[in-house]
């Protein structure tokens, strides 16, 4: 008999586990190794003012390059990750809830001694586990790569605020696709829902600084809550944190109470 859920759960998704997190580390080293020749005078300059305006948010603020915590908050943090994260959010919160469903995994699990409640937030715990993983394995891509670098130091306490609100925003991106997929259990629907507002957010917050009638509507992106940059400079927003709870917390008593009422496929 299944005693854990939650450790089955982390069982199951080891090589997901161990690839997103060797993958993370990568870039993190790659983009960290960068730094010498991004933060160089006028190494840059001439290349984002070949980009159209538009695509400048691509690159972020010539400002944020010249020191290695704002550079780091920017390149990697601020631009590559929510997109990443975004992406594996939705694979991962797809395969916990509608994936199982589909294959009649989930109808058999419930035929067993286990409560729906537990079962949906022992596989939100777990999926938060794996995020968190995938993480630290970013960070311990940055830490490794740091000593080889001239100049490359980051505060630890910089590096808590960052990996804390990143920590949140990858949660919220996860729990997106993972609440509809339990509430519904139609994968077109969570699909729909977690494209649109993961990937439409990232696009909408990198092309409201040069878009000006996009500008207005840049606070319906999640990752206004996310100034990687700012938390680098004057801290964490108490607000944007409110913010990324709140809509976690929503998402998650909405599946709840989905769950426990619909039926299982």
């Amino acid at each position: 008999m299944i005693r854990s859920i939650f450790i089955k759960t982390l069982y199951d998704k080891r090589a997901f586990i161990i690839g997103w997190t060797i993958g993370l580390a990568a870039i993190a080293a790659l983009l960290t190794a960068f730094y010498p020749a991004m933060h160089q005078d006028g190494s840059i300059d001439a290349l984002v003012k070949s980009m159209p305006p538009a695509f400048q948010g691509l690159v972020g603020s010539l400002s944020d390059l010249a020191h290695f915590d704002t550079y780091i908050a920017s390149q990697v943090f601020d631009i590559r990750l929510p997109l990443i994260a975004g992406i594996m959010a939705i694979i991962l919160g797809l395969s916990l809830s509608v994936s199982d469903e589909e294959k009649g995994e989930l109808r058999t699990l419930l035929s067993l001694p286990i409560s729906r409640t537990k079962l949906l937030f022992e596989r939100w715990l777990a999926m938060v586990t794996v995020l968190m993983i995938t993480l630290l394995g970013l960070v311990a891509g940055l830490y490794v790569t740091m000593p080889f670098i001239d100049g490359a130091t980051i505060d630890t306490d910089i590096m808590v605020r960052l990996v804390a609100v990143t920590g949140l925003m990858m949660v919220t991106f996860g729990t997106i696709p993972f609440a509809f997929g339990m509430a519904t259990g139609r994968r077109a629907v969570a699909s729909a829902v977690s494209i649109a507002v993961i990937i439409g957010s990232f696009l909408l917050s990198t092309f409201a600084s040069a878009v000006d009638w996009l500008k207005d509507y840049e606070p319906l992106s999640l990752l206004h809550y996310f100034p990687a940059v700012d938390i680098v400079k004057t801290g964490i927003d108490g607000a944007d944190v409110a913010v990324l709870a709140a809509i976690t917390t929503v998402l998650l008593i909405v599946a709840f109470v989905a769950f426990r009422r619909r039926d299982v496929a």
